[in-house]
Order: structure tokens, then sequence, then C-alpha cells
């Protein structure tokens, strides 16, 4: 980690950093898909876009499909089931399938980052609600408050949310090959106790 993001880490490990509380509709506006694709009509092929349906698998993607690129919906977005409250980045341009939502940020500088953090936190707030609930309609996912570290001003501060989530990354890649270390010094072991000369 750098000094920014051990900074960052240590504040938020301490309990020293700065929330406040945003509806949904004041960070992102909340579209419609641009065209509905059934998924019994559809054709998934080895080519194409991105077919984002409500599923939690593979960040949203049933498969691809070759459909007018007009109805692709824009990319650098979160897709949102809203029957199952399932939301993911989207990178690419994608079609959707039933009942998915698009937001699209109201700030400069959204990316994929940034959608890790405010994910978490949109998903922590639609936890309460259950499966398939009415309640998932635009009005709702609008009035949705999520929380999200703010800076002095009280505005969401997007740099912190990044140092934030780099930290975590870097943390969970360092144990990861700590572990894979201990891996291999024990297979080490175990192959020269067992060397035969």
């Amino acid at each position: 980690m750098n000094d920014d993001e051990e900074k960052v880490f240590s504040d938020f490990i301490n309990n020293n950093v700065t929330w406040g509380e945003f509806m949904i509709e004041e960070l992102f506006e909340v579209q419609t898909s641009r065209k509905r694709f059934d998924a019994n009509k559809v054709t998934i092929q080895k080519n194409g876009s991105p077919y984002v349906v409500r599923t939690s698998l593979n960040n949203g993607t049933r498969g691809l499909i070759n459909e007018d690129q007009k109805y692709l919906n824009e990319a650098n977005t979160i897709s949102f089931g809203q029957d199952t409250a399932t939301m993911f980045y989207q990178k690419k341009p994608y079609f959707t399938g039933d009942k998915i939502k698009v937001l699209i940020p109201k700030f400069k500088g959204f990316n994929e980052i940034i959608a890790q953090f405010l994910i978490t936190s949109m998903t922590k707030s639609f936890s309460t609600f259950t499966w398939g609930s009415s309640s998932y309609n635009v009005k709702i996912i609008n009035s949705q408050k999520i929380k999200v570290l703010t800076n002095s001003n009280g505005e969401p501060d997007y740099d912190k949310m990044i140092l934030l989530i780099k930290s975590f990354e870097k943390l969970v890649i360092e144990g990861v090959v700590k572990w894979k270390d201990k891996q291999i010094e024990a297979t080490r072991k175990v192959v020269s106790k067992n060397d035969i000369n």
C-alpha cells in the first residue's frame, strides 16, 4: 500500500472517517433499459454484446447476443435487477432482459473502483428488502439512502473511496501471496522428506 492508501485504511479501521447518507437519485439517474429482450427469444452466441439479466452470477451476464446496436445501454453504468436487487458495474455497452434498470452516474470520474464501493453500500441498503419485492420500483430505488465516505464539505469523497477499495484489494492479494508461499513451503518439506537418494 502507498502512504495515502495506508492512511485511509487506518482511518477506516479506527472509525476515523466521515460518512454521509445520500439518496440514490442524488448520485444516479435511474433509467429503464433501452429495450427488454426476452430470455426465451434470444440466441446466446460466441460473439456479441453482453446480455444482462437478473442473475447474481457472471456480472449479471447470461451470455452474448447480437441485436440492433441502437438498443445497447451505456457502458460505465450499473445494472440493477429489480426483483433481486442484483447490481453490477457494466464496463461495456449491454443489452438487458426483463426488469433491469440502468443507473447512470450524475458525477464525473465514475469508474469500476467507485462502482465497487457504491454497489457494496447499495447492497447493504437493499438487504432489508425481500426477493421479488414490488418495492424495487423506480421511486423506491431513487429514494433509497446509501452511506458513502464524505469530505469536509459533506460531499461524497470519491478519491477516498478509491483509496479504500485499492487498500482492501492489496491486502487481499498480500494474503493470497502469503497463503500460496506457505503452501509452496509445505510442499517442499513433504517432497524433501520423501526424496529418495
